[in-house]
């Protein structure tokens, strides 16, 4: 097809190199304008042309058909793309919403969980107390009667010194004899 080409562009040019020498020789001659050299350039110029259209019209025409398919193919492929990438656009947005909704739902799941946590340590907090207190009521009550014990023992060793002193005091030698035979009669009966 290159070939073919090539010796039309070749012999036309060789056409329009002869018929442009015979004009010149022509026109050195005559001083007068010679329409029969412009009609012989006229006629080549179509020759060339016909030449032109006849052997480039099939390259010509499988070179436009090409290339259109070329660009078709192109335009094909950037609206698949666009396609994919709106799809993908829209895949992306529907993604960002859920996770807006995601995060607003762990936000508030979040929140409910601290407060029921607050809520449980609230009530630890108040239980630990109770029992601290209960605790301390009963160190205190026990304190009490240990005091209270103590105050006893205390009140029963004075009086029994109190009450020995007195008796001391106001025992008479009758009294100690009384007291002893009393003491033998008892410890008798009970053997």
């Amino acid at each position: 097809m290159i070939r073919r080409l090539l010796g039309a562009v070749t012999f036309s040019g060789v056409t329009l190199a002869a018929l442009a020498a015979f004009g010149a020789e022509h026109a050195e001659h005559a001083h007068e304008p010679d329409y029969s050299l412009l009609a012989l350039h006229a006629f080549g110029l179509l020759v060339l042309g016909g030449i032109l259209v006849y052997f480039a019209r099939e390259p010509l025409q499988t070179f436009m058909r090409d290339r259109s398919d070329g660009i078709r193919r192109q335009l094909e492929a950037a609206r698949t793309a666009l396609e994919r990438s709106e799809a993908a656009n829209a895949a992306i947005r529907a993604r960002l919403g859920r996770i807006a909704e995601e995060n607003e739902n762990m936000v508030r799941q979040a929140a409910e969980l601290a407060e029921r946590e607050r809520a449980r340590a609230l009530e630890r907090a108040q239980g630990a107390a109770e029992r601290v207190r209960e605790e301390a009521r009963r160190t205190a009550d026990q304190e009490i009667e240990r005091a209270r014990a103590e105050l006893q023992n205390e009140a029963a060793e004075l009086a029994v010194s109190l009450a020995g002193e007195l008796v001391r005091q106001n025992l008479t030698p009758d009294d100690e004899r009384r007291l002893r035979s009393e003491f033998v009669t008892r410890i008798g009966q009970a053997s």
